[in-house]
């Protein structure tokens, strides 16, 4: 039994979908939304103006860079983060509680093959796909940005900011990982994974209301900030740094619980 074919043969299909609708929704906000902001630069000022200073921060709108591709890129970011992780979590909720949702744990793990390989195989699967899914959505926004930016254009800025998405989701992949490993049971992949995202995005959008920066520290989506990598050329390597340490405390504890804890009782 091949472990990465089964789980990428069992998962690609959503990853598929999810991955075509954050590509629609960067390609309706580049070819959409942005020419009309800019040609009605005034008028859309002035609406936002009306607004309470709360609401702009809240939905990510900073109006200093708003009405270029970077700044515009950005806002569309908190939006592009909340599905990626959605299905950055699905992909691990989905591949590591699959044992316990369908009470075969014990028929896997007494099979001749170490548990340490099937831990690896799953998560090559589950981040092949990541990988693969991020690839389209680079490549996309590096066509739109060469189609619609002004010059002179930075092509390693792009990328850079391009590449948070995949960042971003790796976090979330690993609290997904951790979740299914170390809890009893695991109800709805698809209710689990859409809370994991919805509470990044909410916690981003406290960030910005409040802009502590102490909460940054426990708000994944601002690990590794677009607009930054867009206007700067890096992330800020604090929080960057945070993301990666996080990262590999999750995933490290959770290969430790999924190697060496018992088999529960069915």
């Amino acid at each position: 039994m091949n472990v990465f074919r089964f789980e990428l043969r069992r998962v690609w299909s959503g990853a598929v979908v999810w991955t075509g609708i954050i590509v629609a929704l960067l390609v309706a906000l580049i070819t959409g939304a942005l020419p009309a902001f800019m040609d009605s630069r005034a008028g859309v000022e002035s609406m936002l103006a009306s607004f309470p200073p709360a609401f702009a921060a809240a939905f990510g709108l900073q109006l200093d860079n708003l009405f270029s591709f970077g700044g515009f890129y950005s806002f569309g970011f908190l939006y592009f983060s909340l599905f990626g992780t959605i299905m950055a979590a699905g992909i691990g909720l989905d591949i590591f509680s699959r044992e316990k949702r369908e009470k075969c744990m014990d028929f896997l793990l007494t099979k001749p093959r170490a548990r340490n390989r099937l831990f690896v195989e799953k998560m090559l699967a589950a981040l092949s796909l990541i990988l693969a899914s991020n690839v389209l959505f680079v490549a996309e926004s590096l066509a739109l940005y060469r189609a619609y930016a002004p010059a002179p254009l930075e092509f390693g800025y792009a990328l850079l900011a391009a590449s948070s998405l995949c960042c971003t989701e790796i976090v979330m992949f690993s609290i997904a990982v951790f979740a299914a490993v170390f809890a009893r049971k695991v109800r709805s992949v698809s209710g689990a994974a859409t809370a994991i995202g919805f509470a990044g995005f909410l916690l981003s959008a406290l960030y910005s209301l409040l802009e502590e920066e102490k909460l940054r520290y426990i708000t994944p989506f601002q690990y590794f900030d677009t607009a930054k990598a867009f206007f700067d050329g890096a992330f800020e390597a604090k929080y960057a740094l945070t993301g990666v340490a996080l990262t590999l405390v999750l995933l490290c504890a959770s290969y430790l619980r999924y190697t060496r804890a018992d088999i529960p009782a069915l």
